[in-house]
């Protein structure tokens, strides 16, 4: 600021140009009093969201930006990586005197992957207290046994078979299914892991899905939901019991069609082999034991209710 002197215009006092009264005779300072506005700080750059009406193919490119339209150039303002386009949706960089000192392109698909990111955190907070309510309904014992049984029967290995020495292939429930499902013959057991499940799929469907049964309903045998995975896996091991013995047979009766009665003893030393290399999997005991707990919780309350 300036200290140039300056005198009073009623006693002739010599004043500093910034001092508003005189010392003297306590009049204004008409000096100060008309001295400029001290000079205010320039305003800070500001961002707005627009859109291109017009690319820089045949000169000057137009945004629609603030409820205006603006012109940019290529190179004076394109901050992209590709050239501008028509719709393309832009950040618009303005300076203090409110020209456009820069044009960035949007990343749209990174805004709407947060976006939907947003979303589904949203709905699982919103979701959060009526799944633990459900949760709590149903009993945090009973959810425990059912996940385990579907992950044992979806994921994990029902049966382990030994295709060589030193290598064997596990097989999921499902898989297991299948060879129920299909013809007994040496040719279905060959392909074990294709096909379809069949009836036996629907079956262990509505076994996972039972043990909710007396959750909704007060029905008094309602309890029986809770015995539906063991029932089912007694079911499965008996058809495929039953697969197997039919396949002894029918290999047996070939056996014995194609070389007489001492070919009998060679389709048996097969079965025999094939029955010693198949064993069972961890997922096998861990549905086993999480079905035996439901059905132990099914039949005390089948108890109670009596």
């Amino acid at each position: 600021m300036s200290t140039t002197p300056v005198h009073c215009n009623d006693c002739g006092n010599e004043l500093a140009i910034e001092t508003r009264f005189c010392d003297e005779c306590g009049k204004p300072n008409h000096a100060a009093q008309a001295a400029p506005p001290a000079a205010t700080a320039p305003a800070a750059p500001s961002t707005a969201r627009g859109t291109i009406l017009r690319d820089t193919n045949a000169g000057p490119g137009l945004i629609a930006v603030s409820g205006a339209k603006k012109t940019f150039s290529l190179e004076q303002h394109w901050n992209g990586t590709s050239a501008p386009q028509v719709q393309m949706q832009v950040d618009v960089t303005f300076d203090a005197q409110g020209e456009i000192s820069s044009v960035t392109p949007v990343n749209v698909a990174a805004e709407d992957l947060e976006k939907y990111k947003a979303m589904a955190k949203k709905a699982l907070d919103d979701g959060k207290p009526a799944l633990l309510a459900y949760v709590d309904r149903i009993g945090k014992p009973v959810v425990g046994a059912m996940l385990a049984i579907l992950v044992s029967w979806l994921w994990l290995p029902a049966l382990s078979v030994t295709v060589m020495a030193g290598m064997k292939q596990g097989l999921t429930m499902f898989d297991v299914l299948r060879l129920a499902n299909m013809g007994a013959s040496m040719e279905s057991f060959g392909q074990l892991g294709g096909g379809s499940s069949g009836l036996y799929g629907v079956l262990c469907a509505l076994a996972m899905a039972a043990p909710l049964l007396p959750t909704f309903s007060r029905h008094k045998y309602a309890a029986l939901g809770y015995c539906a995975p063991l029932a089912f896996l007694v079911l499965a091991g008996l058809g495929i019991y039953m697969k197997m013995h039919s396949m002894a047979s029918a290999a047996r009766d070939s056996m014995r069609a194609f070389g007489g009665r001492g070919m009998e003893d060679v389709a048996d030393a097969m079965m025999q082999k094939m029955s010693q290399a198949i064993s069972l999997g961890f997922g096998t005991y861990l549905s086993l034991a999480a079905a035996a707990y439901l059905a132990y919780l099914g039949v005390r309350a089948l108890k109670q209710k009596q």
